[in-house]
């Protein structure tokens, strides 16, 4: 089952995905700055004339597990199906990747910091509407800074355990449109779904096929995630108070993605694959995200017909709950 998002109410821009709710640390580390390094590395670089089949990339470097948390010393509530409660919530979320060119010298790094406001409001019909904001958006690379435009809107309407909740459609590359899109797509899927009660030892696994960005490219990503709740003392990062204790749903993800489009005026086609390792913090009786930490890494091939380059793209990633 698939389900379309409205950007800003325009149903003319539209993505779709599975139902079961994507994973928080794999698609914001897909900030479309890292995708524009990437496309204009690949774009400069000086490659053999003639077209070329795209390669399936190798496996990608294996990304770093997050440190465990510690155990707690409060028992953890009773099993019971997590929801999220009404109210404003905003987080912070940085990351800082390294995209390296293979076979060359050029590497570039790059920080992104944004700010994220959700406004969660129950509906009569039993779901949550949600309003969000990226309230700022701001890049540092190799090169300089560049802050971004703030105050972009986006809605979900979603069940109340954060599955998105919206009518069949077909993929659409109308979100791409412009990079601030993608950014907007990102924190859109900061809103994790739990499609079980949580309780210690609790494992489930699923798939999802997504449209998200690279840069302006729609890129469709074929995902396998495994997760599992341990009950915790939430690290003093995300912590609200002395003894603060939430459940940890760690996460290992598996990730092949694909996509064709026009970058810098040329037809280009990506491919790659990549995997990921996250920590998420929920307390399930405030119904709320604290944070999460996590690791990606992801092989990419970038090829323009007479231009093919392979990039290696690592990013480490901290959402934070603003208190």
């Amino acid at each position: 089952m698939y389900f379309t998002i409205d950007v800003d109410g325009d149903s003319g821009r539209r993505r779709s995905m599975a139902t079961t709710h994507h994973d928080v640390m794999i698609r914001l580390s897909r900030v479309a700055v890292v995708a524009l390094a990437v496309l204009a590395t690949a774009c400069g670089s000086s490659r053999s004339a003639g077209p070329t089949p795209l390669p399936t990339p190798a496996a990608p470097p294996a990304a770093a597990k997050p440190v465990p948390a510690a155990a707690p010393n409060v028992a953890p509530p009773v099993p019971h199906p997590f929801a999220y409660l009404p109210g404003v919530y905003r987080y912070e979320i940085r990351n800082d990747a390294v995209v390296t060119a293979q076979g060359t010298d050029r590497a570039d790094t790059i920080a992104t910091r944004a700010v994220v406001t959700y406004r969660i409001t129950p509906r009569d019909s039993g779901l949550l509407g949600i309003e969000g904001t990226v309230d700022s958006f701001a890049v540092v690379n190799s090169r300089g800074s560049s802050p971004m435009t703030a105050g972009l809107p986006f809605t979900l309407t979603a069940l109340p355990n954060g599955t998105l909740h919206a009518p069949p459609a077909a993929d659409s590359a109308g979100v791409c449109t412009t990079p601030l899109g993608a950014v907007v797509s990102a924190s859109r899927e900061l809103l994790v779904s739990f499609p079980i009660a949580l309780a210690p030892g609790t494992q489930w696994t699923d798939s999802l096929v997504t449209t998200t960005c690279r840069g302006t490219l729609p890129v469709v990503a074929r995902s396998e995630r495994r997760s599992q709740a341990t009950w915790v003392a939430v690290p003093a990062d995300w912590s609200r108070r002395v003894n603060d204790v939430a459940f940890e749903i760690t996460r290992t993800s598996t990730t092949s993605i694909a996509g064709e489009g026009r970058a810098a005026g040329r037809q280009v086609a990506l491919s790659g694959t990549g995997e990921g390792n996250s920590a998420l913090y929920v307390d399930p009786e405030l119904g709320v995200l604290l944070g999460a930490v996590g690791n990606s890494s992801t092989r990419l091939i970038v090829d323009s017909g007479t231009q093919r380059q392979e990039f290696v793209q690592t990013v480490r990633q901290r959402v934070t709950l603003l208190h």
